[in-house]
């Protein structure tokens, strides 16, 4: 017969079995979980669109002809990043009329993400595309990066100002700056037309956090007081 020595040690034995296989299958959980979040093919290559074309109206992505998403893209609104299907081409985005607006016919690169801003006035015959990479050297330790990019829909040139400091001077329509290193904290952004002190647009406590990549972006026409009202965002590259 077995000791009650024994008995013990076995008992002990079959509980960490049981922990080790219980924790086994959470992380198994926790793992798929995840994957959701993922894409599906392994690209990791994600896109996000930007419509900020007051008279745009709603477009559609297509990648090699197929259309990829369910709700077309409104004015002022981020897609934000959204895992590609397919790296075929074209890539394109059509309107409400399925007229061709933007198209590439370069594929894009792997674990890589874009964004796309869709701007100017159809009414003026400024419209735009702006399609950038969100990629760059990683920070220094305790900074993070800030590019900027003038996307407003009419044609303006702008000075950026970070708690006090000019960060970016002179950005004509539709230009991107650099990314620029800054320590990480919390920002007053100001913008204003250059040269001058009319302030076009504020965005006051914005942080930007250590190690991070961002970028500040303007929208909107310069005297509208509408929904397509001069303003300034900020999106969140990595």
């Amino acid at each position: 017969m077995i000791n009650s020595g024994i008995k013990y040690r076995i008992g002990v034995l079959s509980g960490l079995f049981l922990m080790m296989t219980m924790g086994m299958i959470a992380a198994l959980l926790t793992s798929c979980g995840k994957e959701s979040n993922a894409s599906p093919t392994g690209l990791n290559t994600q896109l996000n669109v930007i419509n900020i074309g007051p008279d745009l109206y709603p477009v559609d992505l297509y990648i090699a002809n197929r259309k990829q998403n369910s709700r077309s893209y409104v004015y002022g609104v981020p897609s934000g990043y959204v895992y590609l299907q397919s790296l075929e081409t074209p890539l394109q985005i059509r309107n409400y009329l399925n007229s061709t607006i933007f198209e590439k016919d370069t594929a894009l690169v792997t674990n890589c993400k874009y964004t796309l801003f869709l701007t100017g006035l159809l009414s003026e015959n400024t419209r735009r595309n702006i399609f950038v990479a969100d990629t760059d050297a990683i920070p220094t330790i305790g900074r993070a990066k800030v590019r900027f990019i003038n996307a407003s829909a009419r044609t303006v040139n702008l000075d950026v100002y970070a708690n006090g400091t000019l960060a970016y001077l002179n950005a004509g329509f539709v230009s991107v700056s650099k990314y620029l290193e800054m320590p990480a904290g919390v920002y007053d952004f100001k913008i204003y037309a250059t040269g001058t002190s009319t302030v076009y647009a504020d965005l006051p406590n914005t942080t930007v956090q250590d190690g991070r990549l961002y970028t500040l972006y303007t929208r909107g026409v310069v005297g509208r007081t509408d929904s397509a009202a001069f303003t300034a965002s900020m999106i969140t590259n990595r």
